[in-house]
């Protein structure tokens, strides 16, 4: 009776340690997915933002909520809406100068149907422009532009 108690036991132990270190790995995984998709995503808006503002700023972007999912790769930048003084700068010529970026650097979309970044969300609140834009390098993120596209289609 005492063997089956301890075999019991053992095999509980293993499970959680089992499932602990599992959980660390994908976490750490889907952390360094991240930063690479927030760098490449980075360097995507900041070379299309020098060639339609002429600026030479860095921005930095922010992870756009974890509601959305641990694997979407979206990022939000903001800057002073008043910069951008001529009518240059919107979603679509955005979206334009991301996929010329995207081709010269050879960069795929998880699936042919998706331009490899997209302009996700765009709006002005005191002064600031905040423009979120999705890396789309995976089928979370493939899934969450998906969602917004049906959610803008409802909501007209």
């Amino acid at each position: 009776m005492k063997i089956i108690i301890i075999c019991i036991i053992a095999v509980v132990v293993v499970a959680c340690l089992y499932t602990v270190v599992h959980r660390i790995l994908i976490n750490r995984a889907t952390i360094m997915l991240r930063r690479r998709a927030q760098e490449t995503t980075d360097a995507a808006v900041n070379a299309s933002l020098q060639k339609l503002l002429g600026w030479d700023r860095f921005l930095n972007s922010q992870l756009v909520a974890d509601v959305w999912g641990k694997g979407v790769l979206a990022f939000e930048y903001h800057f002073d809406g008043n910069e951008k003084r001529d009518t240059k700068l919107t979603p679509q010529n955005l979206n334009e100068q991301l996929g010329k970026y995207a081709n010269a650097h050879q960069l795929t979309a998880v699936n042919k149907s998706f331009s490899v970044f997209r302009v996700t969300d765009w709006w002005q609140y005191e002064g600031v422009l905040h423009i979120d834009v999705a890396y789309i390098l995976n089928e979370a993120t493939a899934e969450y532009v998906a969602d917004l596209k049906k959610l803008k289609q409802h909501s007209k």
